[in-house]
């Protein structure tokens, strides 16, 4: 080894697999008791139903050769494999983003977090009909057209990716550059300089230094994308024709329209086999979540002549973050006829009149409440689940060392893991509107993620601070406040907007507030304004709610503790 590689050998950031020095384990019956109502939700809601899509598709010995001979279902595995390739692109979008505003000042820099990730909030059905809005192929209605002054088949086979591209990356880019541009903050510059000093390159500082320092950021922001990628439904089903919908269908919205014709063996073997490759897309988020990565002192931003440049570039990227919101606060305000015929940039009449309807209406009302109780309980069962559970695996040596990393292999597994994976054996028991069934099967989509996010924080609590066993915990949950609040909002805003299980569990019932927004997409050219009104509607609580937490947020997601 050269003198200057060992140098960067004895410096560089690396992950510390080991426990806090201090202190006894709780004990396998004990660490055991913190973990049951995860491992209850999570076996009864997830793993049970799980093995029984196994046994059913092993069973019959035809199921995985039709299956695997299926040219259409190959063809949605393949859509699959695009979707991954937009994770990959919306964690580079926000890298670049952050890399851009690493300079910015706490104005600047606090605006272009407000912008980039109030998307994050918002459903995809809404995002779908924003995107579906903007790029209507009539000039007169369409605002990508009208900018080219003649009609575009943008949602037709030529363009329909990159419309769908650009409505995924608008959405959970500003989640990636949120985790980024913290992560870039604290970047180990002393060790940069001192390795910069020695004569080390600067391609050996890239791998050394910088790279392990954001593999665990990254992985964060690349699992967030990708649960968002591997149960996409409602963005395809909002935003793109019905009849171009076939083209570019992922596996989960494919097993959603063919189960039936499938048969039960065959959507068991296809759920596997999606299953299977997510899992496999997941896998990768462990090379960032292996072990406890410290944190470096946040670095003031650099003050020199380039920052007055940031100003026009943020603007620049804050009006096209925000356009999309704008278009369709404008739309829903515009007389419902004049919404059917031209775009919002058309000007007027301008009136209330659909938000007015959407008040009036009972179903839609009514959804709002299910939904927001439906909400509320959700999150509480996912804080009472995963706080516990993301105590002992966070502190290793409270659970056997054979036991950690396995559990932190199946989190990962189960927080992309798709519904359609254990919805048929699940779908007998829970009939439409059942709200408790409902709400224990997002407590069990939710819990894996949240314990990851809290694990996340966890291991940040110092070591010498800690005593064994309830206290601990109090303690590390007063010190991880943020990332609490963060689990908690997560699991609100993800039930608040979910329509997969909705439709996998719950329909036809009309009683979650994303399934009224679905069946109003029927008639979208006609209904312009009032789906408008109905989705500002259904958007202006969890937006809330994210701007309330607003603080906090940024903390547990970046940094999870409160120091």
């Amino acid at each position: 080894m050269s003198e200057r590689n060992a140098f960067l050998f004895e410096v560089a950031p690396r992950h510390d697999a080991g426990g806090p020095a201090a202190g006894r384990g709780l004990g396998l019956w004990r660490a055991g008791s913190f973990l049951l109502l995860a491992v209850l939700l999570s076996a009864g809601a997830i793993l049970v139903p799980l093995l029984v899509t196994v046994a059913v598709a092993f069973l019959d010995p035809q199921a995985w050769p039709d299956v695997l001979s299926d040219g259409q279902a190959w063809q949605s595995i393949g859509n699959t494999f695009l979707w991954w390739v937009l994770v990959v692109i919306v964690c580079a979008v926000g890298l670049g983003l952050a890399w851009l505003a690493r300079n910015a000042g706490p104005v600047l820099g606090g605006v272009m977090r407000f912008a980039l990730v109030l998307p994050a909030a918002v459903s995809p059905l809404t995002t779908g009909a924003i995107f579906r809005m903007l790029f209507d192929t009539d000039h007169r209605r369409g605002l990508a057209a009208a900018l080219l002054g003649r009609d575009v088949a943008f949602l037709g086979p030529g363009w329909i990716w990159l419309v769908l591209g650009l409505a995924f990356v608008w959405q959970w880019a500003g989640i990636a550059f949120l985790v980024f541009h913290e992560a870039l903050a604290r970047l180990p510059h002393h060790l940069l300089r001192m390795a910069r000093a020695f004569g080390v390159g600067r391609r050996r500082r890239l791998w050394s230094v910088v790279v392990p320092a954001l593999a665990g950021p990254a992985a964060l922001a690349y699992l967030f994308a990708l649960v968002a990628a591997a149960r996409v439904f409602d963005l395809v089903l909002m935003g793109v024709p019905g009849t171009m919908q076939p083209l570019v269908e992922g596996g989960a919205l494919y097993w959603w329209r063919h189960h039936g014709d499938l048969g039960a063996s065959r959507a068991a073997a296809f759920a596997l086999l999606l299953s299977g490759v997510v899992a496999a897309m997941a896998a990768v988020a462990l090379l960032g979540l292996r072990g406890r990565a410290g944190w470096a002192e946040r670095v003031p931003p650099a003050r020199h002549g380039r920052a007055r440049y940031l100003w026009p570039l943020g603007g620049v990227v804050v009006a096209l973050w925000l356009l999309p919101l704008a278009a369709l606060v404008l739309t829903s305000l515009r007389a419902p006829a004049a919404a059917t015929l031209t775009g919002w940039w058309t000007g007027g009449p301008w009136t209330v009149e659909s938000y007015v309807a959407a008040w009036q209406d009972d179903a839609f009302m009514g959804a709002f409440a299910t939904t927001c109780l439906r909400a509320l309980v959700v999150a509480g069962l996912v804080l009472l689940a995963a706080v516990p559970a993301a105590y002992v695996l966070a502190h290793e040596h409270l659970l056997p060392r054979r036991t950690w990393r396995p559990a932190l292999l199946v989190l990962v597994a189960l927080t992309a893991l798709p519904p359609q994976a254990f919805a048929v054996p699940l779908q007998r028991p829970f009939s439409p509107g059942s709200t408790l069934g409902l709400a224990l099967v997002h407590a069990a989509l939710v819990i894996p993620l949240a314990v990851l996010v809290l694990h996340n924080a966890f291991v940040r609590v110092p070591a010498p601070m800690l005593v064994r066993g309830r206290r601990e915990l109090l303690h590390v949950v007063r010190e991880a406040r943020p990332a609490v609040v963060l689990a908690g909002v997560l699991a609100f805003v993800l039930v608040w907007n979910d329509s997969v299980v909705g439709l996998l569990f719950n329909w036809p019932a009309g009683d979650h507030l994303p399934l009224i927004l679905l069946e109003g997409s029927r008639h979208f050219t006609t209904a312009a304004a009032p789906l408008a009104a109905q989705a500002v509607i259904a958007t202006v609580v969890p937006v809330a709610v994210v701007l309330a937490a607003g603080r906090l947020l940024y903390r547990g997601l970046t940094q999870g503790v409160r120091r």
